[in-house]
């Protein structure tokens, strides 16, 4: 048994030293999907193909191996800035809510959701 343990905390830890980070193997993806749905996230971005604002996978494209990848998304989708949309015009970004107010770990799911999208 001690040798299982041992084997999984040196996989984490190489995990984690090659820039992986153990969270990002824990989204839950129903919630992020459940929440996505919530604030309607998908009316303007896609999975895997644009719309009025760049898909998920895009995203993930951008920020790819960025240290606070996570934190930024946070910010983006709880900032309200003013974001460009495919036909040039701006608008200020929809704040995502969540059920209980401002619930981070939620958000953080989220964003992790986003980051995990590759192509097919």
């Amino acid at each position: 048994m001690k040798s299982i343990a041992a084997l999984i905390s040196t996989a984490a830890l190489a995990l984690t030293a090659g820039g992986f980070s153990t969270a990002a193997f824990a989204v839950d993806v129903e919630g992020a999907k459940g929440l996505a749905e919530q604030n309607n996230c998908m009316q303007c971005h896609g999975l895997r193909k644009e719309k009025d604002g760049p898909s998920f996978m895009k995203t993930a494209e951008k920020y790819k191996g960025k240290a606070g990848a996570v934190d930024e998304l946070v910010k983006h989708m709880t900032s309200g800035k003013d974001v460009k949309l495919a036909d040039g015009t701006t608008e200020k970004h929809k704040i995502a809510k969540t059920m209980p107010a401002n619930d981070v770990a939620q958000l953080k799911n989220l964003a992790e959701y986003v980051l995990s999208i590759q192509p097919k």
